[in-house]
């Protein structure tokens, strides 16, 4: 790993880890200012809501700015959600919370892809989107354990903690990230969900086929992400600490692969035929978790989701990358968060609405068969 790359990951993973605290107490924080399993869905696609939006304008002005001022604000702006939402007294100021954070934090992970398009040749660019996997499974590890336990000083302290965590390292970045873009691009005015940027994105047929596929996964794995810790109280009868050391199991499974064997796994297999696998075991993980009933039973079947989202998250990342030109990385990057985003919008509402309608497993089932239907599309030999 390369110098700036390093920093990188050490950057994104302080705020991954910040994000990973709070996720096991957010459902029961929601719930003890009285809210429902559909305003909880609500709840979190009000922070998605604002990534759709703002991550594209974010991604584009790191190829017109730099991509170290753009990471520079979102940093900034995870300090200040995270402080506003441990601090929350009221529903609505946990909805402003995390309508903030989505707007200010969406600026870190386009801008971190394009980072990487930056510094890696195509050849290593499954290896370096896998870095920001790894700092996500490092910062499940540690972020929803550590946050579970730090519940029991209540529910908005882990947030509180993330708040310091945040501002130690946007003065981190500050201090010693360096900026990678060398060529900015001088389409100032184009706005970044105007038709003309979409026409771009989808103009390439690989791209669109590609973009679709994330878009699928990405909203049946935030219907299971909205209801996790849902379906672990109610038919488990685990509490947010228990919740947060199974999400570490998943964190340690991403970290392995994504961090240690993604290289050679791509080297052996291609991205393709990674990212194929990766729906597979994805769709299969959903439907054994939805049949679960015991606490080992669960710690048996997350491995499954666990390695089929770290085989897929970064090789169709990476495809995405290569299917686009040098000078339209942030671009790119960032109008796919922008629709992962936007997938996370419906994602958990539908996954909290079909919990309270027809019971814990239904997100599950529902989930699975969405994957298992873009399982078998073909990704064209054009994007390895």
């Amino acid at each position: 790993m390369n110098a700036k790359l390093a920093i990188l990951f050490l950057t994104i993973f302080v705020d991954l880890l910040g994000f990973g605290l709070i996720i096991p107490a957010l459902p029961f924080y929601a719930e003890s200012f009285g809210a429902s399993y559909i305003t909880i869905g609500l709840l979190s696609a009000s922070y998605s809501l604002m990534h759709f939006l703002f991550s594209p304008l974010w991604g584009r002005l790191s190829d017109r700015i730099g991509r170290r001022p753009v990471m520079l604000i979102g940093l900034a702006g995870s300090a200040l959600a995270f402080l506003m939402f441990g601090l929350s007294s009221t529903l609505v100021m946990l909805f402003a919370a995390r309508i903030l954070a989505g707007i200010l934090s969406s600026a870190t992970l386009p801008t971190a892809q394009a980072y990487i398009a930056d510094t890696t040749s195509p050849e290593d660019r499954a290896k370096g989107m896998g870095l920001i996997g790894a700092a996500f499974g490092m910062g499940f590890i540690f972020g929803p354990a550590l946050g579970g336990i730090l519940t029991k000083y209540g529910y908005g302290f882990p947030a509180l903690v993330a708040a310091g965590l945040s501002t130690i390292n946007f003065f981190w970045a500050l201090w010693k990230l360096p900026e990678t873009l060398t060529n900015k691009s001088d389409e100032s005015q184009r706005k970044m969900l105007s038709p003309d940027a979409l026409k771009f994105i989808f103009s390439t047929p690989v791209l669109a086929v590609l973009i679709g596929i994330f878009f699928v996964q990405v909203y049946a794995f935030s219907q299971m992400e909205a209801t996790f810790a849902l379906f672990s109280e109610h038919r488990l009868g685990l509490d947010a600490e228990h919740v947060g050391w199974i999400l570490a199991e998943v964190g340690i499974i991403s970290a392995i692969i994504q961090g240690g064997l993604m290289g050679r796994l791509v080297r052996a297999y291609g991205e393709a035929k990674l990212a194929h696998i990766g729906l597979v075991l994805m769709a299969i993980g959903l439907f054994v978790i939805g049949f679960v009933r015991t606490t080992p039973q669960m710690i048996a079947a997350v491995p499954l989701l666990a390695i089929g989202s770290a085989l897929m998250n970064p090789t169709i990342n990476s495809l995405i990358s290569k299917s686009a030109p040098p000078d339209k990385q942030g671009l790119t990057m960032g109008t796919a968060q922008s629709l992962g985003a936007l997938a996370r919008v419906f994602g958990p509402p539908s996954g909290t609405g079909l919990f309270q309608l027809f019971g814990p497993s239904a997100p599950y089932f529902v989930g699975g068969l969405l994957i298992a239907s873009v399982s078998w599309i073909r990704i064209g030999k054009k994007t390895t």
